[in-house]
This record gives C-alpha cells, sequence and structure tokens, in this order.
C-alpha cells in the first residue's frame, strides 16, 4: 500500500543512511522500525492486562484507565538501577 507521510529532513535521511547500509529500500526499513514498535507496545499492553486482572476489587474503568497509561509512550520502564 503507499501512503504518504509528513516526517522531519533529519529523520528521512538517517533512515535512508541505514538502510543503505542495510542494503535494504527505505520503505522494507521503515516497515521494519513500525513492525518492532506494534510489537512493543503489544506486548506492553498485554502484559499490563494480565497484571490489571490479578488485582482484587479493580472496577472496570479504573482497569481500562491504567492499561491506556502504562501503553502510552510517556510511560517510562523501571530501570533496575533505582531499586538498588
Amino acid at each position: 500500500m503507499k501512503t504518504t507521510l509528513n516526517l522531519r529532513d533529519d529523520l528521512v535521511r538517517r533512515a535512508k543512511a541505514r538502510a543503505a547500509l542495510r542494503g535494504q529500500p527505505l520503505a522494507r526499513y521503515v516497515e521494519e522500525g513500525l513492525e518492532r514498535c506494534l510489537l512493543q507496545d503489544e506486548a506492553r499492553s498485554t502484559h499490563a492486562a494480565a497484571w490489571i486482572d490479578k488485582l482484587p476489587g479493580v472496577p472496570a474503568a479504573a482497569a481500562i484507565e491504567l492499561e491506556q497509561k502504562f501503553s502510552a509512550t510517556t510511560f517510562r520502564q523501571i530501570d533496575p538501577e533505582m531499586w538498588q
């Protein structure tokens, strides 16, 4: 499928260079990056949903809100060094 994206010039230049180093077209390089990002988000969402389901007495609305917050790009994972 063809689509048009508005991307920053510097980002496109860097992506083109990386794709060239790997010997692949820019479109394939972007597909791989998008796939990786989606898999990461889906894994995080699935993990959060499984954890939330185990919490006793959490109302459905609160569980949905928690899952949205965990899935947000602004959600920061815990740094293991922070807990040492």
